[in-house]
């Protein structure tokens, strides 16, 4: 069978790619020779679930494949392998029971992974050559990391004079702007430039400034804006004087056009000026038919003249605006150094690397290296490689994964054969550019030129997955067509033929489906109605439709025969998802969503916290009165729970303790204070939560808890920090079985599909987005900088012709993006589509063709359906033709523990417990154990405390403390032993000494004194001639480090204790 090096799946959405791959994947495993062929396989992919599905559905199809009852859906798998493969079903069946074997005795060998796991793997592996601590945490919260550099940063006001000149000024901006005056936020976003790999070249460029070399770069543009300005001002001074001087009437040009812009300009009132060139070169009258007609001459004769003036200006005018465009951004740009280095410098102190950092740091070793080396063993390692959602993939990830690629697809193995490579996604679903992961990545790749190819191996195959098999025909068909009109939007001819010719999805044997393109009439009056805590919850009236109409779907729906659980709702943002639950809740209507799972929002944690906040602070008066509602509405009955919050809110805390004892509840809020955090949050949930313990919410709470209580030995402050920061964000799994309606944003929806897809708000004003920054070529050799970094506005196309195509190329992009989010909601759908939308129009009825909701009106009008006072367009029939299934709940509750271990019942076995009583380990253990207790003593005061230490360690039990005790005084009180339990000398137990070219060694314990080493060595067991070299050994170190042994001694610790001096 003929494999082609380098293939291309390009698999629209529902195209089957998971087939696809998973076939693919077994036909290297039947064809290998031997069972183990997946050790030579890394598959990559986007999300652990992804990993999850992939990895179940290769192991099911070999599992299936080995069985005699193979099912119906495994077999037209396994025939289209064998077609393939040209290999019998009986071989590919034996095949399958001896490779299924391999895979479960070697499954750390089977090898998919999410493309950060494998950097992370590559990371840890070659830890030390890449300059790394070994032992180096992965932190997710990048943005964590980078606001404690920018508190660091800002901490510094008023030690270094520029860096608190900067802040000053910034401030001063910020509020002159009537922005918040306070930083912190601004400085986060430019911050984020750092970890964001789409500027890393850029970054790199500035990583070297300091805050004193932008002070220079600031001053030399706002000299360079001023030199400019002058000179435009000079030379409109110049024509306005020699019209002025020629007696000829300023008025005389065309409604003062030219002359009113010189003017300006005159007066460093500059601004580029594209009309009044029309005046000047022909295209327009220069001037009206009742001048002068001396006026007239003067007109033509020196209108030339007076253009290439003005275009002079124009030139002039575009490099002062982008000066001053740049300047907005400076003042924080000039931090961006300073903060980098706080935040690498955080990132050593805690010994954590950021997965932002990943890319980066195999990036810039890989760097002008023909065999990179960190790449030598793994390169021998794979030989095939499946890039799943490679659309996802950022630039640097596929720059770093060419060499290690280029390797296996060059070269052959033992047994000639080549490696391969197969890349599956689809540009339309890129998403994620704010990443990283571009659209034109994939584009530019399954092109059918060479130059297009990274590869040495220039065989490559680009193949199209044409069917859908997801959605029934008329979500397919209503798709089709709407994407195909999209295309229009595009000038970039390479996003144009995306949409216009491959979109196109051939349809399955699912006929039927039902698309509902609804919109809802926008009030004039958007007064709001309801309001929310969070100002930014507010809910007008046009959402209240939206609302609506929503629910409306919902019922139809329902009355169609789905059920909740059918049922998705897609949001372009999370904001509309909260309005989205809050309203479906109040209206008994079953909902999992993002808020839904947020834990902050469980009543229990809510509590918890409370209390955690009051333990902080007694004078807390907000959370206490939170923690006491609580114990009003659910653990007690004797009064109104206003009532009881007026009883206890002024008791203070040991007062607080005697009242809630009276009615059942004891607690010490002064103890919980003494014990650790996790400690203290297990105490408060027994005490105020015994009933709710087993709730998914507070589980994972004392999860987070935990694991910041063993990693950082956090304090109830640090956590409450944590909490405030991060912590409230977390979320627990989406439950499986859950009969609800799900919500979600658009980019969670993706890779998944649901029977109905609501699709509510599907409006978004284009001109209100958030826009990325622009990196924009100075071309200028005074200024040490290579690019500006200015707001992407409109104005952006006045800067010059560079930025004039960097300004259309991003916006062609961010078109493409907005419908590749849309392609995205609009696929998920199987059997039923329901958009709702706005009918926005101007004044004059036209469309508003700054809005999402266009795209839809434009395809109804293209399509001849449009009418004004229509409002919905239904495609297909809307009752039910899949199967229905009826919904079992597969959720099995926990039983409570009702009773609790007590920790005075628990007893720690000690090592060696189970030697002890037996009379030949019973002085080995013995002598082990007090070996250990000995590194903790320096001088011979110390022997109680030591005692201690090894009770609380769980080494000796309390019964056994005396017996120690007993030897160890005669250890620290012999007197061949003084020097070396004295307290004249520096003491030092159990220290590694590196050596040069061989082993470390550990001696026991090394007294000095001045240049003088005394040293002891505890030993169990027998005698033996290999303690006395090792003994010698470390005298030999400690002589090649300029000390003389003054005395050596060994003890040997048994059933007695015997000293040797050597």
């Amino acid at each position: 069978m003929n494999t082609t090096a380098f293939t291309i799946y390009d698999a629209s959405a529902g195209s089957g790619k998971t087939y696809t791959l998973t076939k693919e994947y077994l036909k290297i495993l039947f064809l290998a020779s031997n069972d183990d062929a997946y050790r030579k396989i890394l598959a990559i992919t986007f999300t652990n679930k992804a990993v999850a599905e992939m990895k179940n559905r290769i192991v099911s199809s070999l599992y299936e494949f080995s069985i005699d009852t193979t099912s119906e859906k495994a077999m037209d798998l396994l025939k289209d392998v064998a077609n393939d493969t040209n290999l019998s079903i009986a071989t590919i069946k034996d095949k399958s029971k001896a490779i299924i074997k391999n895979i479960i005795h070697n499954y750390a060998a089977f090898d998919i992974s999410t493309i950060d796991k494998f950097t992370h793997k590559v990371i840890r592996t070659f830890a030390q050559d890449l300059n790394l601590p070994p032992n180096f945490e992965v932190s997710l919260d990048t943005d964590v990391l980078l606001q404690e550099a920018i508190d660091l940063v800002i901490s510094k006001a008023g030690e270094d004079q520029n860096l608190t000149q900067l802040l000053i000024e910034f401030s001063k901006e910020r509020t002159d702007d009537d922005k918040n005056w306070d930083i912190s936020a601004e400085l986060l976003k430019v911050a984020q430039l750092i970890t964001n790999e789409n500027n890393s070249e850029e970054i790199k460029e500035m990583s070297e400034k300091s805050v004193t070399d932008f002070g220079i770069i600031k001053n030399k543009l706002q000299a360079a804006g001023a030199h400019l300005k002058q000179e435009c001002s000079t030379i409109a001074q110049k024509i306005l004087e020699n019209i002025d001087k020629k007696g000829v009437s300023r008025k005389s040009f065309y409604s003062s056009y030219v002359t009113n812009h010189l003017e300006k300009v005159a007066a460093k009132r500059i601004a580029r000026n594209d009309t009044i060139i029309n005046y000047l070169n022909g295209t327009n009258a220069p001037y009206s038919k009742a001048v002068p007609q001396f006026d007239k001459d003067f007109i033509d004769a020196n209108a030339s003249e007076i253009l290439i003036s003005v275009q002079a200006i124009n030139e002039k005018a575009e490099k002062i605006a982008l000066y001053e465009a740049f300047l907005q951004n400076l003042n924080p740009l000039s931090l961006l150094n300073t903060i980098y280095q706080e935040f690498k410098k955080i990132q050593e102190e805690q010994n954590i690397v950021s997965i932002s950092d990943f890319n980066t740091i195999i990036h810039n070793e890989i760097q002008n290296q023909p065999a990179p080396f960190i790449y030598e063993r793994l390169g021998e390692k794979y030989r095939h490689y499946f890039i799943d959602e490679f659309q996802d993939t950022s630039v640097m990830q596929w720059q770093n994964l060419i060499p290690l690629i280029d390797n296996a697809l060059a070269g052959e193995d033992v047994s000639g054969n080549k490696g391969t490579l197969m890349l599956v996604g689809d540009p339309k679903q890129a998403i994620y550019r704010w990443r990283g992961g571009k659209a034109e990545q994939f584009i530019d790749l399954a092109k059918d030129s060479a130059s297009t190819n990274p590869f040495s191996n220039k065989d490559k195959k680009t193949e199209r997955l044409k069917t859908n098999y997801r959605s029934y025909s008329e979500v397919i068909q209503f798709n089709n067509a709407f994407f195909k009109q999209l295309a229009h939007q595009f000038d970039n001819e390479d996003y144009k033929n995306l949409y216009e010719h491959l979109s196109h999805q051939e349809t399955n044997a699912k006929t039927g489906g039902y698309v509902n393109l609804s919109f809802i009439e926008e009030p004039e009056d958007e007064t709001l109605i309801e309001g929310f805590d969070n100002e930014n919850d507010t809910v007008t009236l046009k959402d209240k439709l939206y609302l609506s109409k929503t629910l409306q779907t919902i019922q139809q729906c329902l009355a169609n025969k789905f059920e909740y659980k059918d049922i998705v709702l897609l949001t372009r943002t999370k904001a509309p998802g909260v309005k989205l639950a809050n309203f479906l809740t109040e209206n008994k209507i079953p909902i999992l969503s993002s808020e839904t799972l947020l834990i902050q929002n469980a009543i229990e944690v809510k509590l918890i916290i409370a209390l955690l906040r009051y333990l902080k602070n007694f004078k807390e008066e907000e959370a206490k009165i939170y923690f006491l509602y609580y114990i009003g509405r659910y653990l007690q009955s004797e009064l109104d729970i206003h009532d009881f919050i007026l009883a206890t809110k002024d008791k203070n805390t040991a007062e607080l303790e005697v009242y809630l004892k009276t009615i059942g509840i004891e607690i010490s809020f002064t103890d919980c204070k003494k014990k650790s955090l996790y400690e203290t949050v297990e105490t408060l949930i027994s005490v105020f939560l015994k009933d709710k313990v087993n709730t998914s919410y507070l589980q994972y709470f004392l999860d987070l808890v935990l694991e910041k209580d063993v990693k950082v030995q956090s304090s109830i402050a640090d956590f409450l920090e944590y909490w405030d920061k991060i912590g409230f964000q977390k979320s627990i799994p989406s439950p499986e079985g859950t009969n609800a309606v799900r919500i979600m944003t658009i980019h969670k929806s993706k890779g998944l599909e649901f029977p109905v897809v609501i699709f509510p708000f599907a409006e978004e004003d284009f001109t209100k987005k958030i826009k990325d920054k622009l990196w924009i070529p100075l071309e200028d050799s005074t200024i040490d900088l290579p690019k500006a970094l200015i707001n992407n506005k409109k104005e952006v196309e006045n800067y010059g012709n560079e930025a004039k195509t960097i300004f259309q190329t991003k916006n062609q992009e961010e078109i493409l993006d907005t419908i590749n989010v849309l392609y995205v909601a609009l696929t998920r759908a199987e059997e039923q589509l329901f958009v709702i939308s706005n009918k926005k129009l101007t004044k004059k009825g036209a469309f508003v063709t700054s809005n999402l909701s266009f795209y839809f009106l434009d395809f109804l009008e293209k399509n001849g359906v449009y009418e004004p006072t229509k409002f919905t367009y239904e495609y297909g029939t809307a009752d039910r033709k899949s199967e229905i299934e009826i919904h079992k709940g597969i959720h099995e509750s926990i039983g409570i523990v009702a009773d609790k271990l007590k920790s005075s019942k628990i007893n720690i076995a000690q090592r060696e417990a189970l030697m002890w009583g037996t009379i030949q380990q019973d002085a080995i253990a013995f002598g082990t154990i007090l070996h250990e207790i000995m590194s903790f003593i320096h001088t011979k005061d110390e022997v109680e405390l030591a005692l201690n230490k090894a009770i609380e360690l769980g080494l000796i039990r309390m019964s056994q403390r005396e017996i120690f005790k007993e030897t160890i005084q005669k250890i620290v009180n012999h007197s061949e032993l003084n020097d070396f339990f004295a307290a004249d000398g520096t003491i030092i137990n159990e220290q590694t000494i590196i050596k040069k070219a061989t082993k470390a060694i550990k001696p026991d314990r090394v007294v000095l004194k001045g240049n003088s080493a005394y040293l002891l060595d505890y030993k169990t067991g027998e005698k033996h001639h290999k303690h006395i070299t090792q003994i010698e050994e470390y005298e030999f170190t400690l002589r090649e480090m300029n000390y003389s042994v003054a005395k050596k001694m060994l003890i040997y610790i048994g059933e007695s204790i015997e000293i040797v001096t050597l």
